[in-house]
């Protein structure tokens, strides 16, 4: 039997990684994934490619509908090529992992976390309802194509928080620490889930609640410059992100860390120093997610006092 896992990030290598896996094939569609597979596993990967995307060309999209339903048949015939039997996915609501789960010759499927959108729906069920809907215009395989969720009980699930059958290592203590609190990013602005002013509100508030000096790690979708000014105007340092955050993790350790909301909190493992504020920036149905999740392992602020008194109460540093 054949056994394949199809990371789609870092993340999902190291899941791999450290849970032990030992897939006989590594499945990428990003050539961004490309070195890592082969670092990660040396003669492993295999390129499976991804759909052709139309654009805002009307005319392009009967042909791109072909190519693609091309695409998902050469998939099928690669897979059953390679022997494929056992199949480890990460991201259970994309079309390509539907399609890996429909082929006949699958007969051990198994589901590992990517993260926090494992556990919790933080995006609403209408906008992924109408992606879907405009990839299936595309051609992209169709079947549940509309739905966010897996049906669960066809797959083995693995994760950290609720099954507690998967780990993750933390990065190492820190080389030096900084009595300051590091607030790690996300692209609010960018992917238009917060206004700009929403935004520069949300900053104010912390900076008012908070008496540490306050870092910024950015994302890598986030705009620097954009944010370079935002965050002067509210007395906040922007640091440099240029390994991510386990990797700034494992050189600099802080009293505190914040985001809006962000795996990256639950991938660091310093729990007691860390905290979710996704009502800080106007987030309140996320904010209202992550209450009703029994198993989130961090504080949660709702408001700027809430925050306040979330970091008088962080551990203190050494």
């Amino acid at each position: 039997m054949t056994s394949a896992a199809l990371p789609r990030s870092r993340l999902h290598l190291q899941f791999l990684i450290d849970n032990g896996a030992d897939p006989d094939i590594v499945l990428l569609r990003d050539e961004m994934m490309r070195a890592p597979v082969a670092e990660a596993f040396p003669g492993r990967g295999v390129h499976l490619g991804r759909e052709t995307l139309a654009g805002k060309a009307l005319w392009r999209w009967p042909g791109v509908h072909r190519a693609n339903r091309g695409y998902y048949r050469q998939v099928g015939e690669r897979m059953a090529d390679l022997g494929i039997t056992r199949l480890t996915i990460f991201l259970e609501g994309e079309p390509l992992e539907r399609y890996l789960c429909s082929l006949p010759q699958i007969n051990h499927l198994e589901l590992w976390e990517d993260g926090l959108s494992h556990y919790v729906d933080l995006t609403s069920d209408h906008w992924y309802a109408a992606r879907g809907l405009v990839q299936a215009a595309m051609g992209f395989y169709p079947a549940g194509i509309t739905r966010r969720r897996m049906n669960r009980a066809q797959a083995l699930v693995r994760d950290r928080f609720e099954q507690r059958n998967l780990v993750l290592v933390a990065p190492a203590e820190p080389q030096s620490w900084r009595d300051e609190l590091l607030l790690v990013g996300s692209p609010l602005v960018e992917d238009r889930i917060v206004p700009r002013e929403r935004f520069l509100a949300g900053l104010a508030a912390i900076r008012a609640a908070v008496p540490l000096d306050i870092r910024y790690l950015p994302h890598p979708r986030e705009d620097l410059a954009r944010l370079a000014g935002d965050l002067v105007a509210a007395g906040i340092t922007l640091e440099d992100n240029a390994g991510g955050l386990l990797d700034h993790a494992a050189r600099w350790g802080y009293r505190g860390y914040a985001a809006a909301v962000s795996t990256g909190l639950l991938d660091m493992g310093r729990y007691d120093r860390s905290i979710f504020m996704p009502a800080l920036f106007g987030l309140d149905r996320m904010d209202r997610v992550l209450r009703n999740w029994p198993a989130l392992p961090l504080p949660l602020a709702g408001d700027a006092a809430a925050l306040g008194r979330a970091v008088a109460q962080l551990p203190p540093l050494g």
